[in-house]
């Protein structure tokens, strides 16, 4: 296995950078609901799909493998007088007392893994953990090829956000693309502002990510051992995450695979 770090940016920047996403939780709570047992979220962080889940009533525990994510994710919940279990671990080799009616990875926390042994690890691991008809859930996007082109390694600015503290945060990815091993190399510059728009201090983050193609995830699923599964198309985080009658290059996919 590949060695895992720790995720690349601390809590507290992490949810202003991402403060923009949450059209997609509904369709999580939704899904976490319906499966009318316990659920487990994998790749959980501090709680951005989980925490509304657990407020809608869910059964439902997190396994992560960032400490300092797990320890915010503990923080939010005793805030909110909330209690779930969450855990350190790895999604590719995780050992849970219970079985799960589902098991989830949403936010294309799935890529993390960057090799396709790692990829089957993660999805066996997780199949070994769900009941009888029990479902694997899981987000990644489809790649869109005008997209890995631009990964050329030129710094763009790819949004900026509302700072809680005051200001703004301007986020600037600078990507890198391997086309062959299908690996994504991002050099993330989170730049803080005041409220005059003037630079106050600057955070260099980096992550990688290895994307998929549908024909290799059905694959993968197979390989895994799961005899059914199945692909939604979702409109990107940027257009709602809504349900599509046809998949386009850079939608989301949400597949589902049943323990037999």
């Amino acid at each position: 296995m590949v060695p895992v770090k720790d995720y690349y940016c601390s809590p507290d920047l992490y949810d202003v950078i991402y403060s923009d996403i949450h059209c997609d939780i509904p369709f999580w709570v939704e899904q976490a609901r319906a499966a009318r047992g316990r659920v487990l979220e994998l790749c959980c962080g501090n709680g951005r799909v989980l925490i509304p889940c657990l407020e809608a009533g869910v059964l439902i525990e997190g396994l992560d493998n960032t400490e300092a994510m797990i320890e915010s994710g503990r923080a939010r919940l005793a805030a909110r007088g909330l209690e779930a279990e969450i855990s350190l671990g790895d999604m590719r080799d995780f050992t849970r007392p219970r079985r799960y009616a589902l098991v989830m990875i949403p936010f294309n926390s799935f890529l993390h893994n960057l090799t396709q042994g790692d990829q089957i690890a993660t999805l066996r691991c997780s199949r070994e953990h769900l009941e009888p008809g029990g479902r694997l859930m899981l987000s990644a996007f489809h790649p869109k090829t005008a997209k890995l082109a631009d990964h050329d390694g030129v710094p763009r600015v790819l949004k900026t956000v509302p700072n809680p503290a005051g200001g703004q945060v301007r986020v600037i990815d600078a990507g890198r693309c391997d086309p062959v091993e299908q690996h994504i190399w991002i050099t993330r510059r989170a730049e803080i502002l005041d409220d005059a728009g003037a630079l106050t201090t600057a955070h260099d983050l980096s992550f990688e990510l290895r994307y998929i193609w549908k024909p290799e995830m059905e694959l993968l699923l197979a390989a895994a051992g799961f005899g059914r599964c199945e692909a939604e198309a979702h409109s990107g985080y940027g257009a709602g995450f809504e349900r599509k009658p046809v998949l386009e290059d850079g939608d989301n996919l949400v597949w589902t695979a049943w323990r037999a």
